[in-house]
């Protein structure tokens, strides 16, 4: 290996316009703001006004875009049956209640935080949720040794570039440059000289986007908090989530906002307004460009399902929707009881009903019902189920949970916006790989001095 995290960005990003260019922050952040809607204005899949309106070039087929999402749930849980080579595994027996035993202590923890019976950690409930579903990149002496050195080397850089280390924007902007930009600050040694003691000097390398399996359909891991710290490299769902553990631990606030298959932060700056922040890319982009360019619509943005901050117990509690779809990954929905706790645990912390995650989460319990019913009665394809009026209630119960994600606002991306998104974070996935780019390589982001 021998190059630092630094290289690593500098190479990942050679050939990306957006990436980087000379100039102080602003500069850079109207350059990249001015080349993206320079390319996406004249664009159908991306421009509102081509897109909302009769001039719309990709028009969705709503039902039948539905049943082909519910076909692949179905056909997920056949797939999952026929790898485990048993159609029905009993989910009393004690051999299930071992292997899933940590997802149950994790949802139990997770529900004491909520209620007041243990101390509300943001870290602790990530690490609950990733440990459960096994193969840790860190143990959890590693992973809170990882929090407090980052966060102590972040409270002496704050000291020595005069940031107050109460103040809640000081916090957040040095967190952003510790994630973005190579720090550097001066130690004591512990030894000292006849002239008094000496100095040394550590700095830390700024994480950088690992575009390889960045979806995680490969390996769930790289969803994880755990592996970017460990490794250096994260993508829009672990590195924001590294952003709220640091300035958990500085004693900041901060808030996670989801968009269409995206996450970023929002912070109260010196005047209380909130800003966006994007730990992927160290831009401040305003909640218009998001709207106008990752297809939300005004009645999302109105019930509050994009863009509006998650408090402290949301994300705890969104942290139990995602064991629920960790589990689900695992084991299916097995006797649904795991996966109606979480359920029941993250829903009372989002009074408006409006965390998509939660009606996510039930169109996957239904489908997971659908296809036992669909093999009880030796059903292959949805179109047959007018066989069974079992299939038909459950089916309509689906269809039901789906209007009312519609009726939230929520809108599937168009077909051809999504497929270029994921063309070029696959091109450079391939560019990561062609220079032994490993982003699932432990590595400390610290370069100590002697």
């Amino acid at each position: 290996m021998g190059a630092t995290a630094q290289d690593i960005i500098n190479q990942t990003n050679a050939g990306n316009p957006y990436y980087r260019a000379p100039g102080d922050n602003r500069t850079i952040q109207q350059m990249n703001n001015d080349r993206i809607m320079q390319e996406l204005q004249n664009d159908p899949a991306y421009n509102p006004r081509l897109r909302n309106g009769v001039s719309n070039n990709y028009p969705i087929n709503k039902q039948q875009e539905l049943f082909t999402l519910l076909q692949d749930i179905v056909d997920l849980d056949n797939s999952r049956i026929r790898t485990r080579g048993a159609v029905q595994e009993d989910y009393t027996a004690p051999a299930f209640a071992a292997k899933t035993e940590a997802y149950t202590s994790g949802l139990q923890s997770v529900q004491a935080m909520l209620s007041g019976k243990k101390k509300l950690s943001i870290a602790d409930a990530y690490y609950l949720m990733e440990s459960a579903y096994g193969e840790s990149y860190m143990t959890a002496a590693e992973f809170h040794a990882v929090i407090k050195e980052n966060a102590d080397f972040i409270k002496t850089w704050m000291q020595q570039n005069n940031l107050k280390e109460k103040n809640n924007s000081d916090i957040n902007y040095a967190v952003q440059q510790f994630m973005s930009q190579t720090l550097t600050v001066a130690l004591p040694e512990k030894q000292k000289v006849d002239d008094g003691p000496t100095l040394r000097t550590v700095s830390h390398q700024p994480y950088f986007y690992d575009y390889v399996d960045f979806t995680g359909e490969k390996d769930h891991r790289n969803y994880f908090l755990t592996k970017c710290l460990a490794t250096g490299s994260g993508q829009c769902n672990s590195m924001p989530a590294v952003y709220l553990v640091l300035v958990e631990a500085l004693g900041g606030t901060a808030y996670l906002t989801v968009a269409p298959n995206h996450s970023f932060i929002k912070y109260p700056d010196k005047t209380g307004r909130l800003r966006n922040y994007e730990p992927t890319s160290n831009w401040d982009i305003s909640d218009q460009w998001y709207q106008e360019n990752m297809f939300i619509s005004q009645e999302a943005v109105k019930n509050g399902i994009y863009l509006a901050p998650m408090n402290k117990k949301q994300i705890v509690a969104d942290v139990a929707l995602q064991m629920a779809f960790g589990y689900f990954r695992k084991y299916g929905a097995a006797d649904e009881k795991f996966i109606k706790a979480c359920i029941a645990t993250a829903q009372p912390q989002f009074p408006k009903n409006n965390n998509l995650a939660v009606y996510f989460t039930y169109s996957n319990l239904y489908g997971y019902e659908l296809a036992q019913v669909m093999r009880k009665n030796n059903l292959t394809r949805l179109s047959d189920i007018s066989r069974s009026p079992e299939a038909q209630n459950l089916y309509q119960k689906w269809l039901d949970n789906e209007k009312v994600i519609t009726q939230l606002g929520y809108q599937q991306e168009p077909p051809d916006m999504y497929d270029q998104v994921m063309r070029q974070s696959e091109f450079k996935g391939r560019i990561q790989q062609q220079r032994n780019i490993d982003g699932k390589q432990k590595r400390s982001l610290f370069i100590k001095s002697h």
